[in-house]
Order: structure tokens, then sequence, then C-alpha cells
């Protein structure tokens, strides 16, 4: 029973840090590359986890090397972009300037009902309303209404409206967010500052966001006693 832990355990962690290395692109958009890299790491990790006559070097190599080919297939890609289409699939349009491509929907094996489910889901009842329409090489469906269809920007309606500064977590659960005082170019010492000059300790907070303008929005425990609101300032 140790044995299955401490072997789990290493798998776990060396799978984390594959993952990790091997960079946000793996969770956010999975081409074809990547989605066979993350089925072979994840058929390895699981040998020896269930198997424990088989090393957990066994498992170890063949993740690593994945993790290097797969590296270097970024790179290599980055470098020459031509080398892409090869391994990698390329926007399709399946609907310009209003008109269906009845071919790429046949090609891309993609039913009227899957595709009106799509547009749907983006808040277009009617193909009518749509301009353009792009499945993206990331599986994702980009949808471009008409204009008669299209929320008014504020330049539009000719109203004046000021960018609102980004908010980073800087406190969450009584403990300081060093990355997140960073991004706003402010340290520990501030934050204790401000808080204090608001009556507040780290202990009392469930959150604090914080922007480069230094305006805080705090959200306390809620067994925090009277200070049971959140604040602003």
């Amino acid at each position: 029973m140790i044995t299955i832990f401490i072997r789990t355990l290493v798998i776990y962690l060396a799978l984390n840090i594959i993952m990790r290395l091997m960079g946000k692109r793996q969770i956010g958009e999975l081409e074809v590359t990547d989605l066979v890299t993350t089925l072979l790491i994840s058929e390895i990790a699981a040998l020896p986890v269930t198997d424990q006559d088989i090393p957990v070097a066994y498992a170890l190599i063949p993740m690593v090397t994945l993790l290097i080919l797969e590296v270097l297939s970024s790179m290599v890609l980055t470098r020459f972009p031509r080398f892409k289409s090869l391994v990698s699939a390329r926007p399709t349009v399946i609907i310009r300037n209003g008109r269906l491509n009845q071919r790429a929907l046949m090609s891309l094996r993609i039913s009227m009902e899957e595709l009106m489910s799509e547009i749907r889901q983006q808040g277009y009842p009617d193909l009518a309303q749509v301009q353009h329409a792009i499945l993206e090489k990331n599986g994702k469906l980009t949808v471009l209404p008409r204009a008669a269809f299209a929320q008014p920007t504020n330049s539009q309606l000719g109203v004046r409206a000021a960018d609102e500064p980004l908010m980073h977590v800087v406190l969450c659960n009584g403990v300081c967010s060093l990355p997140g005082l960073k991004l706003i170019g402010k340290d520990r010492a501030w934050l204790e500052r401000e808080l204090a000059r608001r009556g507040y300790t780290a202990d009392r907070l469930f959150c604090v966001t914080a922007n480069d303008a230094g305006e805080l929005r705090l959200i306390p425990r809620q067994d925090a006693g009277r200070h049971g609101k959140g604040d602003g300032a």
C-alpha cells in the first residue's frame, strides 16, 4: 500500500512539473501535437501506478522524452512558421459575408445542427444574423455578427468612458500574494499600511484586490464581526 502511494506521488509530481514546463498552451489550446503528447503522457503515467512490476523510471524517461520533443517542436515551429501547417490545423471560414460555405462544412464533417447550436450559444438565434463564422485552429468557433445585430460600442454611441484599471489579488485567506503586489508595483509594507489605515488586519480579511492606482477592494471574512460587508476605497 505504501509503495503504491509513493509511486503515485512520484508520478503525480512528475506530471505536474512536465505539464508546467510544457506551458499554458497545453491547457488553453490543444492542437494535434499537443493532444497526442497529452494522451501519451497520461497513458505512460498510469502504467507504473497500476502495475508495480514496472519501474517508475520506465515511465519517467518516456515522459521526459515527450517533454523534450514537445519543447523542441514548439521552438522549431516558432522559428519556421511554414512547417506549422504540416502538423497544425488552419482556421477555416464557414460563413463569409453572410454566405454559408457548404463545401467547408462538409469537409469539416460538421452538421448544420452543430453549427446552429454553436451560433445560438454565442447569442445569435438566426444564421442570417451572422456576417462571418470562422472555425479556429483550436476548434473554437468565432462568430462575427452583421452590423445590425452587433452590440454598439461606446464610441459608436458617442459615450466617453474611462478605462477601468485591472484588479489583482494581493491578499487571500489572510496571506499576502507577492506576485499580485508585484504586478501593481507595491510591496507588503504598503499593503499593511493601507489595511491599517482602514482599520483592518490581514487575518480578518478573506480577500483583497488592488490595482495600479492603489485602489483596494476588501472582502472580510464572514465571521469578521461588524465589518461583515465588503469595503472599497
